[in-house]
């Protein structure tokens, strides 16, 4: 009788120790509160008022799990800092370093010359000036 009370509490305990599921830590979880560094950007040098000007962007992230999570902007009118955050899968991934590239959609409000910052790493940007202009005046 001792044995079967053993055996039964035994294999209630495993029972119940195997069917708690653990949580489960994203290793990378930290580095999706910093901005991704932005090595290259390809813009164009003339946009127009209310027209959505593409900008390729290009971003490392830190591993193989890295992608594309969002844009975050910074300041107001002509003068803008732009910032890539990745997201990362928690799965088995590649330990290289890519570089992903996302699309920004710059649409300016109003005409002038605007400055874009993209964020390199504090206090490193990568600068581009784009004038704005009517559509009938762009590329002329």
């Amino acid at each position: 009788m001792t044995r079967l009370f053993f055996a039964c509490t035994l294999l209630v305990t495993l029972l119940m120790g195997c069917s708690q599921k653990e949580d489960e830590v994203n290793p990378f979880a930290a580095l999706e509160k910093f901005p991704a560094p932005i090595v290259k950007v390809d813009a164009p040098t003339n946009a127009a008022v209310g027209v959505v000007t593409p900008i390729e962007v290009y971003f490392v992230v830190n591993s193989g799990c890295g992608y594309f999570g969002s844009f975050e902007v910074e300041g107001s009118g002509t003068e803008q800092i732009i910032k890539v955050y990745a997201k990362y899968r928690n799965t088995i991934c590649t330990q290289d370093l890519p570089t992903r590239q996302q699309t920004f959609e710059f649409k300016p409000t109003v005409k002038g010359t605007y400055t874009l910052q993209f964020y390199y790493q504090p206090d490193e940007y990568i600068t581009k000036t784009i004038v704005v202009g009517d559509v009938a005046t762009i590329g002329q």
